[in-house]
């Protein structure tokens, strides 16, 4: 009889509607426990616009990523993160077509700090009406903006800004990261502390400083200038490429370098020292808006397109 027992299997036959259901609740758990995950690291919302769009961000250990839906009179924010976002503070308000967004870490025990954020990842995704007034703010995390028209103002700590086929009056800063603008027109005044600046495109002023970096500068053909210009490195070089009929009253200078401009130039003054400061004013082409470029250290480089 013991060996009978160990040798039978036991069958019970269900209904074929119990199979069902007992299906559908082990997907309807499982879908839970999707749910209950996907919530506990994502976030989004979407604004429906009254006026014009407007943007005021502020994000600590996140990356911001913005990008337009075109003539759309919505604003939609996404959250995801490897990390548990209880362990941030999320706060968010509209006002008419003004939506403001904070998004920052909660304070935590100082014996954590070492390692909490090894491997950890965290994107903020913005998708908005491509007219903008944005004023975004990152800790520890880059920004880019893609296609967006308006008051942009962007400051990062800790991070980069990449602007690409961006409009309007830019105003960007970092303390420890590059700036990159590519294919963007409008006025442009932009600082890094401790990184490169490439800038690209049809501006009307521009007024570049980077403390410890190269600065790269290329104008579009058509470009005029309808201000006074500044471009600034304290520690590196600068590279100016300029339309061939690009006018202005240049003024150059280098601490410690030289100056090489293959364009053609109504020379006013030139100083050479064998200490390495060389100085450079004349007109371009025809002459206009003063442009001034300046290096502390390195060399400045002027080329045609």
């Amino acid at each position: 009889m013991r060996n009978f027992i160990r040798s039978c299997a036991v069958h019970i036959l269900l209904p074929v509607t119990a199979i069902a259901a007992l299906s559908a609740m082990t997907l309807s758990s499982m879908s839970l426990s999707a749910m209950a995950q996907d919530s506990a690291h994502s976030w989004q919302k979407q604004y429906t616009l009254s006026g014009a769009a407007a943007l005021t961000i502020e994000t600590g250990d996140s990356a911001i990523a913005i990008h337009t839906c075109g003539d759309c009179t919505t604003l939609r924010i996404a959250v995801d993160s490897t990390r548990n976002l209880s362990d941030f503070r999320l706060e968010e308000h509209q006002e008419g077509g003004h939506v403001f967004f904070l998004f920052k870490e909660k304070p935590r025990p100082i014996h954590f700090a070492m390692h909490w954020n090894e491997g950890a990842k965290t994107h903020v995704t913005v998708e908005t009406p491509a007219k903008l007034a944005l004023e975004a703010h990152s800790v520890d995390g880059g920004v880019t903006a893609e296609g967006i028209e308006g008051s942009i103002q962007i400051r990062a700590i800790d991070g980069s800004v990449d602007l690409t086929h961006v409009q309007g009056a830019l105003h960007l800063q970092t303390s420890d990261g590059g700036i990159h603008v590519h294919e963007s027109s409008g006025t442009i005044q932009a600082r890094t502390s401790d990184g490169h600046l490439n800038v690209d495109g049809n501006f009307s002023a521009l007024e570049l400083r980077s403390s410890d970096g190269e600065v790269r500068v290329a104008l579009s053909p058509g470009t005029r200038l309808e201000s006074a210009s500044q471009i600034q490195s304290s520690d590196g070089k600068v590279a100016v490429v300029l339309p061939k009929d690009f006018s202005a009253d240049l003024d150059v200078s280098t601490s410690d370098g030289h100056v090489d401009c293959v364009l053609p130039v109504s020379i006013e003054h030139f100083d050479s020292h064998d200490s390495g400061h060389h100085n450079l004013r004349g007109k371009l082409n025809a002459g206009g808006v003063p442009l001034t470029i300046h290096t502390s250290d390195g060399s400045v480089h002027i080329t045609a397109i």
